[in-house]
């Protein structure tokens, strides 16, 4: 990946009004009332970072950046270097034990866990005083998964979008009519979705030429759930204090989905299949999946490294229409902060154009806030395959999955679940009810 200088970054935010607010705070000005949010003056800012690459291959870059746009703002960061669940409790003993930062970079899975716990702070007061960095500013469906019980806990800066990424050598070789034909025909949706896959999907195990229709997709609960959604039902009911996917719109999108796998074995899983497409994608024998801007970038060496032509189209719709989850990323102001108004500093600074247009420059994301798909790094992060409408179209679908303060046992619960589908320990009704029943146990626990 390649960083974006400072002058470039400023003078391409600046050429849409977007500098002026920032680097006008990061000076002097009236003294604040006491009661106010501090926003200027030296300071430091303890930032808990995890390890992801996505920010850790621009972090230099963004600090040369932040000397620049706020100076008197020096970011201590603090690195964890495990996994996601590692840094869930890793982070949960780091505040029992006082040890606390400024601000903290937020996955979604951690928002309800936090929130719940009063870890973080809400943001709407931070924003309220800061004009420079109204809430309303970023997409409905990236600040959903921030939200929780209708106040925000974190701003996001990575926007991955999600859309099917096909291989239009093969398509063209199996006469298949492309995705996006469809969509733009008005008929790309779940029925059009299984007849491509199925036409897609040829040969016995072992055939040299054997081909088939779809990459697996991650079947994780805040993954699952989308194609929930496109069928008019839901995981959780909106309070989050009711499992509700044993419902019937619920049930019907899982048993279909569970059919692409078993009754049409349209999907590249398990021992017996895999060993047909080594290379997965790469191999040129799988015809779609579903992708996100980050693997277009060279260093991903996913989809920049295929040997045949590529193609786009949205995520087809469902009967309720098209809802997309979107993996987005955030950071937040941690509560009871040794200095969180220096987090938030650092919130507004990593959440606005100039971070974003770092991010945009190294192919990692997309446009956390409807404008800044405005500046110039924008399309020019687009290889010539790619549709920059789908990818803006996806945050506007996006929705956030509702959870309760114990989703992570519950969602690990589902992943139980789901392998007793694909093992057909049951029927798909059985299966989920069962998982329901002990899922509302978790939740009434809760108090």
């Amino acid at each position: 990946m390649f960083a974006a200088t400072r002058r470039t970054v400023i003078r391409s935010a600046a050429s849409l009004g977007l500098t002026a607010p920032l680097v006008a705070c990061a000076g002097g000005g009236a003294k604040p009332d006491p009661k106010s949010v501090a926003l200027s003056g030296p300071t430091s800012a303890k930032v808990l970072l995890f390890n992801n690459a996505l920010f850790t291959g621009a972090q230099d870059s963004l600090t040369s950046l932040l000397s620049q746009l706020d100076p008197q703002l020096k970011p201590d960061y603090i690195l964890f270097p495990g996994q996601i669940g590692e840094f869930r409790t890793k982070m949960v003993a780091m505040y029992s034990g006082g040890d606390v930062p400024d601000a903290q970079w937020i996955h979604p899975s951690i928002t309800s866990l936090s929130a719940s716990k009063k870890l973080l702070k809400p943001l709407e007061d931070y924003a309220r005083q800061d004009k420079t960095t109204p809430i309303s500013e970023f997409y409905p469906g990236l600040l959903q998964y921030f939200r929780w019980q209708e106040q925000t806990y974190a701003l996001p800066w990575y926007n991955p979008g999600y859309s099917i990424v096909y291989n239009k050598t093969l398509l063209d070789q199996r006469g298949v009519t492309p995705p996006d034909r469809l969509e733009k025909d008005g008929k790309w949706n779940w029925d059009a979705y299984l007849s491509t896959l199925r036409d897609l999907t040829r040969g016995s195990a072992g055939d040299p030429a054997r081909t088939i229709g779809l990459h697996p997709i991650s079947t994780n609960l805040d993954w699952i759930c989308a194609w929930i959604w496109e069928n008019g039902g839901d995981v959780f009911s909106k309070d989050a204090k009711k499992c509700v996917v044993n419902e019937a719109a619920a049930v019907e999108a899982l048993q279909w989905y569970a059919d692409l796998y078993l009754r049409y074995q349209v999907v590249n899983f398990g021992a017996a299949i895999t060993p047909d497409f080594q290379n997965g994608f790469k191999s040129g024998r799988i015809g779609m999946k579903q992708a996100n801007k980050e693997q277009t970038a060279p260093a991903e060496k996913d989809l920049a490294e295929v040997s045949f032509a590529l193609g786009m189209a949205p995520i087809p719709k469902g009967k309720a229409g098209r809802a997309n989850r979107v993996g987005t990323l955030g950071f937040g102001v941690a509560n009871n902060a040794p200095n969180g108004d220096a987090g938030w500093r650092w919130v507004r600074f990593v959440s606005g154009p100039q971070a974003a247009a770092v991010f945009m420059k190294n192919l990692s994301t997309l446009p956390v806030r409807p404008r800044f798909a405005q500046l110039p790094e924008f399309p020019q992060s687009m290889n010539p395959w790619e549709n920059k409408d789908y990818w803006l179209e996806a945050p506007t679908t996006a929705r956030a999955l509702a959870q309760p303060g114990s989703y992570n046992e519950i969602a690990t619960l589902w992943n139980t679940t789901w392998a007793d589908i694909l093992a057909q320990k049951g029927t798909v009704k059985a299966l989920v009810d069962d998982f329901a029943r002990q899922a509302n146990a978790m939740i009434a626990q809760e108090g």
